[in-house]
């Protein structure tokens, strides 16, 4: 049995607010677990990765996504964006625990879809736009 989604209406909502094609600047949405198979959609923003930190959990796995404005391409006048999933472990999620969460990643992350690319986060100082 995969990964189930409390709420998946209101995370489509949020992510056809945030992440339509037309939208050019950084955003950012979260999903929790409630369960350990489901997950809801938690919280979300217009801002960068920076924001997204206050909410990390030091004792959850957690999944984003988060889009970053990346400056125009040669030869073009348009600004661009790139998706990145996100997975949170926080430093006190437990190695039995990490185990059973990580059968779940492939269905988190197509909850989160599309993406450029996927980073593991363990330290949360390290989730900017930066880095």
């Amino acid at each position: 049995m995969g990964l189930a989604i409390d709420n998946g209406s209101d995370l489509k909502e949020a992510q056809h607010a945030l992440f339509s094609a037309k939208a050019t600047g950084s955003a950012w949405l979260l999903l929790n677990y409630v369960r350990r198979d489901t997950v809801k959609f938690a919280t979300g923003g217009e801002s960068g990765p920076e924001d997204l930190r206050q909410h990390l959990e030091d004792d959850q796995v957690q999944y984003a996504l988060v889009r970053l404005a990346v400056p125009p391409q040669a030869g073009s006048l348009e600004p661009s964006t790139r998706d990145v999933f996100v997975q949170w472990i926080g430093p006190d999620v437990g190695d039995i625990e990490k185990g059973k969460k990580a059968e779940y990643l492939k269905d988190a992350q197509g909850f989160l879809q599309p993406s450029d690319a996927k980073v593991d986060v363990t330290n949360r100082d390290k989730l900017d736009t930066e880095t």
